[in-house]
């Protein structure tokens, strides 16, 4: 299999070319657009911008890859609130032209949204509630999965995410270890407690206090098994269990085998609520997986098993033998 990852330094990009790279008979080709990777990869990397579609139809047309993974796109909610015209043409344009360019050739594609085309009102939703965003972030993945959906003879997977952590194994100095509005606080809590200092969790308002914590190692098995499958349409390709927040930043700290005592529920920063003034954040994310789960065949980690998963990785990753073994 020739398989194209766009986003290939950032986190979950890069645990899905570790990922593939373990795997038999996998051909992998990476968009890189921005810091390269701190250590020579033997894979191809290929400089795009994927704001300009004629440079994506060139490179899928070049490589012809028979699955594309589009894992690119921005989080920064305050720059795509300031900068519309160029974020729409990173995450919508951009999306839509691999997917054309993917049809030219016959090739998978696999669009990787997120739990933020909910408004977080809804106590349970499915692959198939209708989404209702309530930021420009989550209006712009809505618009992409129905656009995709709409395609014709598309071969095509939409593959959500939820409250991503992790580690990055090509850029580990892009990694986030300070906490934010969303839920991804796994490395933030890690980089606490292994410390011995306390890690203040934000409890509102206009925070994410609801999600699926997913490990990153374990949605990029999840969005691999998506693009072999021939399975169209949504899927839930995110940890297995809702948690709250302070109650996931406490199975963060019990992996670590650090005193719960660490962990301290404090209100939401308030400069950090005064740059996202006007920006509304989902209260929750509480999502089946049972459709996902039962088409690709497994379910993703639970927040137990997934912070264990995590502390495994981390111990590796911070070995100094380790470390090089988990090099791309």
């Amino acid at each position: 299999m020739k398989l194209y990852v766009t986003g290939g330094t950032g986190l979950v990009g890069s645990n899905l070319i570790r990922l593939a790279r373990a795997q038999d008979n996998v051909e992998i080709i990476a968009s890189q657009f921005g810091p390269e990777p701190e250590w020579k990869v033997d894979y191809e990397l290929d400089p795009l911008d994927i704001s300009d579609a004629e440079a994506i139809r060139r490179s899928i047309r070049k490589y012809r890859p028979d699955v594309v993974i589009h894992t690119a796109a921005s989080v920064d909610q305050v720059w795509m609130r300031n900068n519309r015209e160029l974020a729409w043409a990173v995450m919508v344009d951009s999306t839509l032209a691999f997917a054309r360019a993917c049809r030219g050739i016959d090739s998978r594609f696999v669009f990787v949204s997120t739990d933020w085309v909910f408004d977080g009102m809804v106590p349970l939703v499915t692959e198939f509630s209708p989404p209702l965003p309530v930021n420009y972030y989550g209006i712009m993945k809505a618009v992409c999965e129905q656009a995709l959906g709409a395609m014709d003879d598309l071969n095509y997977g939409v593959g959500r995410l939820a409250g991503v952590y992790g580690l990055n194994y090509a850029v580990p100095a892009m990694l986030r270890r300070e906490q934010s509005l969303g839920f991804e606080m796994g490395v933030f809590v890690a980089d606490q407690v292994t410390r011995g200092r306390v890690a203040e969790i934000w409890t509102g308002p206009n925070t994410n206090m609801q999600a699926h914590p997913t490990l990153a190692s374990d949605c990029a098995d999840m969005l691999l098994r998506l693009g072999r499958s021939d399975a169209r349409g949504i899927f839930h390709c995110f940890g297995s269990e809702s948690a709250g927040r302070l109650d996931f930043a406490r199975a963060v700290a019990s992996a670590f085998a650090a005193d719960s005592g660490l962990i301290a529920a404090v209100p939401t920063d308030p400069k950090t609520l005064e740059i996202h003034t006007g920006i509304r954040i989902p209260y929750r994310s509480c999502a089946s997986v049972e459709h996902t789960s039962a088409v690709l065949g497994r379910r993703a980690m639970n927040v137990a098993e997934g912070t264990a998963a995590f502390r495994q990785e981390w111990d590796a990753f911070h070995d100094g033998q380790g470390k090089e073994l988990c090099r791309p």
